[in-house]
């Protein structure tokens, strides 16, 4: 080794003696500590943030906030029906991986199964007749979409929907467009037949509360009497006479005896005067 070569790695040498006192230096008594504890091996891994809780909100919007993370999203029927989910359906059930996020949802409008894969439990129709409008719309309020009121009668013209007040709040309902029990599925509009609240009900839809308002009334035709003929008359000989009040003795008893039909000088023959 030349001179030269000797000056250049002594100057090395020098350069890192002075690194070290400058390292030991700054960290002071840390140093020991530091260099006592094991060092920890990190791996850091990529992973998709959670998407949150989607329950409750339409499949659109959790397919769209699912794919923002980055997840891989399923989304199936979450009732017995199998039915395929469209984006307004309503997310009931949720199961998230780290890779995967599974959506069971129901028809917008239905409410969710107690648990999955069971039957969607549709409210069923009451019976409302007899009761008041209003107390009927509040009974129903949520389990239809809209409650109509109509005459009972066809003479009689009534509407109001949704109203728990005004002029058809206390009328009495006779029919219902909608028969008791009936599974009421994706909120349908229900018609509701009235009476004012002192009124009867009529028998059935369809009648008029005065029967000549009907289209195809028709006026009685009076009962004709019967017709005598003022001239017929009866006589024992079986002949005819002009007077219906024959003398006594047209009605004496005969040879045999006893009196003629109507009795003995009746003075009508047998069955009454005309």
């Amino acid at each position: 080794m030349n001179r030269n070569e000797k000056g250049w790695f002594g100057g090395i040498a020098v350069l890192a003696v002075v690194l070290l006192l400058l390292l030991l230096g700054s960290c002071g008594d840390d140093c020991e500590e530091a260099a006592s504890t094991p060092k920890a091996t990190v791996t850091v891994t990529a992973a998709p943030s959670p998407a949150g809780s989607q329950v409750g909100k339409s499949v659109d919007s959790a397919l769209e906030r699912a794919r923002q993370t980055g997840l891989r999203v399923v989304v199936h029927d979450a009732s017995d029906r199998d039915e395929t989910p469209g984006g307004d359906w309503t997310v009931c059930f949720e199961e998230a991986t780290l890779s995967k996020v599974d959506f069971a949802a129901v028809p917008d409008g239905a409410p969710c199964p107690k648990e999955e894969g069971q039957r969607i439990p549709w409210p069923k129709m009451p019976n409302v007749k007899g009761i008041a409008y209003a107390k009927a719309v509040e009974k129903l309020a949520d389990a239809v979409d809209e409650v109509a009121i109509e005459g009972a009668y066809e003479d009689e013209p009534a509407y109001d929907a949704n109203n728990e007040v005004g002029d058809y709040a206390n009328w009495k309902v006779c029919f219902q467009s909608v028969k008791p029990g009936t599974a009421l599925e994706h909120e349908p509009d229900v018609t509701l037949h009235a009476v004012e609240n002192a009124d009867v009900c009529p028998s059935s839809k369809g009648l008029y509360k005065d029967p000549t308002n009907d289209p195809e009334y028709v006026d009685p035709e009076p009962a004709e009497p019967d017709y005598v003929d003022p001239g017929d008359g009866w006589s024992e000989g079986g002949g005819s006479g002009g007077d219906s009040g024959s003398n006594e003795e047209d009605y004496y008893p005969g040879e045999k005896g006893g009196c003629p039909p109507g009795g003995c000088y009746n003075p009508c023959p047998p069955g009454g005067c005309r």
